[in-house]
């Protein structure tokens, strides 16, 4: 029904213009082309510091978004482009530290790469990508200490500040750590998280606005004689694939259990973007049509589907077929197989779900909210 005072010719009139935006919409909201905290020390002539610095970040910067959105492997035997025109791809470049001497700099940078020119160069070299992000994860850090002791909460768990402390990260896969406070102790246990209480893994999910759960448990072992330590990382990952496992053991200085933790913290968020990364890995010559039916009450929704879609990285055409009453016809354009497809309009909280007669239903998902008790 058209909102008061708008007639149905209006109404229909202004969801044709709310397509004409769709349409315009980038994905910036799943922007996987930037790169943050990329180093750089430069020794030379001090007129020209800062120029060369960036020049330096820029390429640092490009190796670092491929190997995040394309397989290690592939992007380690590619030949980068010129500097030059790794600097036509730059859309904005952010120094977050500096130091400089007279010959001598120091800074870190942000570098934000135009998708196109990225995308471009993978797909020229044949080389699949992803650039799909997943909805941020809640992970659980459980600390086992070397005497065996199990702990979650409080400052005891070494394991939960050494994920604080982790740098930033602009990857396909994005985490947040509990805060620790009142209400998360009251809610989740060692114990319950180890056993795998989904009940409680949910609200806490629901509570940080977090897709999937993971429950990383990291466990510290004894020196040895030979002055190492090993660190035991079990991992479960909840989600609505079912619970996904994922082990690993390093070994480190055994004067240097911080250095061993942090390192642990690499390995888990390897673990969880490799993954994630491997399952959306899209074939770049790939394209596929889909005719979808969007059911509509108003306007507002409307607009949430709009922006949602627009979210949505791998979606390279939208067009308008029909509007009616009932809701609007469209038919999209994408880039990967289904079910690669669903999974990312799952990251933009939309539901797609083919009906068995050519034309799938598109709706709005829950979209989070107000955790229930658990």
């Amino acid at each position: 029904m058209a909102p008061a005072g708008v007639s149905i010719r209006g109404f229909f009139g202004l969801l044709g213009l709310l397509m004409g935006v769709l349409l315009a919409v980038p994905a910036s909201a799943q922007n996987v082309y930037v790169a943050s905290g990329v180093p750089v020390d430069v020794t030379g002539d001090a007129a020209t510091l800062r120029d060369q610095a960036v020049v330096m970040a820029q390429r640092e910067a490009l190796k670092k978004v491929l190997a995040e959105i394309a397989p290690a492997d592939q992007v380690a035997g590619l030949q980068l482009p010129p500097d030059d025109e790794i600097g036509a791809w730059v859309s904005d470049v952010e120094i977050e530290e500096e130091k400089m001497a007279a010959t001598h700099y120091v800074g870190r940078y942000t570098i934000r790469f135009a998708a196109a020119p990225v995308q471009e160069f993978l797909s020229g070299q044949g080389v699949a990508f992803a650039e799909t992000r997943s909805k941020q994860m809640l992970l659980i850090p459980i600390y086992t200490d070397e005497t065996g002791t199990t702990g979650l909460w409080g400052p005891s768990n070494q394991w939960m500040a050494s994920w604080a402390a982790r740098p930033p990260s602009n990857a396909l896969v994005p985490i947040v750590v509990p805060r620790g406070d009142l209400d998360d102790q009251n809610t989740l246990s060692a114990t319950e998280a180890l056993g795998g209480n989904e009940p409680k893994l949910e609200f806490m999910g629901e509570r940080y606005q977090a897709g999937d759960v993971v429950v990383a448990e990291a466990q510290m072992s004894a020196p040895t004689p030979d002055g190492k330590r090993s660190l035991a990382l079990n991992v479960t990952r909840y989600g609505t694939e079912g619970p996904q496992k994922y082990e690993d053991t390093l070994t480190g200085d055994a004067a240097d259990p911080d250095g061993l933790m942090a390192q642990g913290v690499a390995a888990v968020q390897s673990m969880l973007e490799g993954a994630w990364k491997n399952a959306n890995l899209v074939d770049p010559n790939q394209r596929t049509a889909v005719s979808v039916h969007v059911p509509l009450t108003g306007i507002e929704q409307w607009v949430a589907i709009k922006r949602r879609l627009g979210q949505v990285s791998l979606i390279k055409g939208v067009n308008l077929k029909e509007l009616a009453k009932s809701g609007a016809d469209l038919e999209i354009s994408y880039a990967g197989d289904e079910a690669q497809f669903i999974r990312a309009l799952s990251q933009a909280d939309l539901n797609m779900v083919p009906s068995g007669e050519g034309v799938a239903t598109l709706t709005l998902g829950s979209g989070g909210g107000t955790a229930p008790a658990p």
